[in-house]
């Protein structure tokens, strides 16, 4: 009778530790999801003023429903392209390493996804919708309407979450980005 006790005792805390684990993973990988974001952010910025070229980054996918809580369904990608209409050229490549999604990126980032964005129009001289295109000098060429109080916006979900839970990551006209929690 105390083995059984015991036993049921050990399967409540272990059901508890289970749900506190899940709820911190998915947690840990909304959090990789938006630094992978924010470094790629940094490392175009300093890529279009070291190598003297433009470069994009190009949203292409997000969840029409990021706080639906079907945390399997995850939904987002993003890639990175450079230019160099400086120099006269009108084409955009991907860049090695371009194409970055929630599903199946560097992490894995099951259980995240990218919230719908403002529709940004891009730098009036470029063909290049929904991207923060920097400039040889590492600034943003957007336009003054792609921003919302200074800033531009990607916000990322933890849809394994049991309350809403974000991490937005806003990029200034400067070129600057930050992380931030979703308030």
């Amino acid at each position: 009778m105390e083995l059984m006790i015991v036993a049921a005792i050990l399967a409540i805390l272990a059901i508890l530790a289970g749900s506190n684990l899940s709820a911190l993973m998915g947690r840990y990988r909304m959090n990789g999801a938006a630094r992978e974001f924010h470094d790629q952010v940094e490392a175009c910025r300093i890529a279009a003023i070291s190598e003297n070229r433009e470069y994009a980054v190009r949203l292409l996918e997000f969840d029409p429903t990021p706080l639906d809580g079907r945390s399997r369904d995850n939904i987002g990608a993003w890639e990175v392209l450079v230019g160099n209409t400086f120099r006269g050229s009108s084409t955009w490549e991907r860049a090695n390493d371009g194409l970055h999604d929630v599903r199946g990126g560097r992490g894995g980032w099951k259980g995240v996804s990218i919230e719908p964005w403002q529709p940004l129009a891009g730098p009036p001289a470029h063909a290049l919708p929904d991207s923060l295109v920097f400039s040889p000098r590492g600034i943003l060429l957007n336009t003054p309407s792609d921003y919302q109080d200074g800033v531009i916006r990607v916000v990322f979900r933890n849809k394994s979450a049991a309350q809403p839970e974000g991490r937005v990551v806003r990029i200034n006209s400067g070129g600057g980005a930050q992380i931030a929690a979703v308030p």
